[in-house]
């Protein structure tokens, strides 16, 4: 009897942690503005700026929700606004931006600058807030 409470509470402290973790996907963070904030030519170099944001998604090649996340990105954004790297290729940058999940996302101004971060999958609309306030003026 005693290992079939067990197993229901593990069950419902798993549902309870799940939610809860769903509930925050696609929610915009506030990021740190100080000297170990990464510029976009920091995170993908070469790549040129505009007059448009743009948003770097990390992702893992096994995951589903960062495909379904590239194509909310790719809805909302212009063409060469959203930059997928690959988790695996770019360790570095996972370290240094602290990500613990795929799909992370982080949106730039058009200077360069960090704006926002959003972990897990953003819907269309969180997507449009993040670029429409990552946008200049």
């Amino acid at each position: 009897m005693l290992g079939v409470a067990t197993l229901a509470s593990l069950l419902a402290l798993a549902t309870v942690v799940g939610l809860l973790l769903r509930r925050r996907d696609g929610r915009r963070r506030a990021v740190g503005t100080g000297a170990d904030a990464p510029g976009l030519g920091e995170l993908v170099p070469g790549h040129e700026l505009g007059a448009d944001p743009v948003v770097v998604q990390l992702s893992a090649a096994v995951c589903a929700p960062c495909r379904a996340t590239a194509r909310v990105w790719e809805s909302v954004a212009a063409a060469g606004q959203h930059v997928e790297l690959d988790v695996e290729e770019n360790l570095a940058i996972v370290a240094r931006l602290h990500v613990w999940r795929t799909p992370t996302s982080f949106v730039f101004a058009p200077d360069g600058s960090l704006v926002a971060r959003i972990d897990g999958v953003p819907t269309r609309q969180q997507a449009r807030e993040a670029l429409s306030s990552a946008a200049p003026g």
